[in-house]
């Protein structure tokens, strides 16, 4: 019988847990607030969706509510990992499922890139952001190599725009928001650089 992380790592191209900083304890905490819903037989393609729409509800409640913003941006993708956990711990994943958590994924950067323009950084920065999140994920795709993984993945961005809420929560000045916005473009760089060697 396969453990959980071998069916995770046969889902995700090969790559192991092991091998990933913080992923395997990352995920083991996905599979224990899974395990109860997959008793239940919930949908994953639930979760899926329940995420998307923490992450729009980040991207309205950023201009008004930072710190509820950032609560749902932490949510969004709590729902993103346990969506998976259900779908490997109750041997329910699929096609669909998969694509439909792929397009999710993408919404959800492009919401976290929009969080921090209602944080207060430019307009034109957040574009670029949002951009550079989507450059990395179509490179590999686009390139063949789904299991490379490189500095600009969902814990950055998230990473980023907890931090953007957290800073415009707490002060008006600029810079901590410039900051956030700063290092997701210079890693976002980076990852398009890394999936192209």
């Amino acid at each position: 019988m396969t453990t959980p992380a071998q069916r995770w790592s046969a889902l995700h191209h090969g790559i192991d847990p092991a091998r990933v900083p913080l992923l395997s304890g990352w995920l083991r905490l996905m599979w224990l607030l899974a395990g109860p819903l997959a008793r239940r037989r919930v949908p994953p393609i639930l979760l899926t969706a329940l995420g998307a729409v923490f992450a729009l509800d980040a991207v309205l409640l950023a201009g008004s509510v930072p710190w509820a913003a950032a609560i749902a941006v932490l949510a969004a993708v709590t729902c993103d990992g346990v969506d998976g956990a259900i779908a490997v711990l109750g041997d329910r994943a699929s096609r669909g499922g998969a694509l439909a958590d792929a397009a999710t994924d993408r919404l959800a950067d492009l919401a976290f890139a929009a969080v921090l323009w209602r944080c207060g950084a430019p307009w034109w920065s957040a574009v670029v952001a949002g951009g550079l999140a989507v450059s990395v994920d179509a490179g590999r795709r686009m390139r063949g190599v789904p299991s490379r993984l490189t500095v600009a993945e969902r814990p950055t961005w998230t990473i980023c725009a907890v931090l953007a809420c957290a800073s415009a929560a707490a002060t008006r000045a600029q810079w901590p928001v410039d900051v956030c916005v700063g290092v997701w473009i210079a890693a976002g760089a980076v990852g398009v650089v890394q999936v192209a060697r």
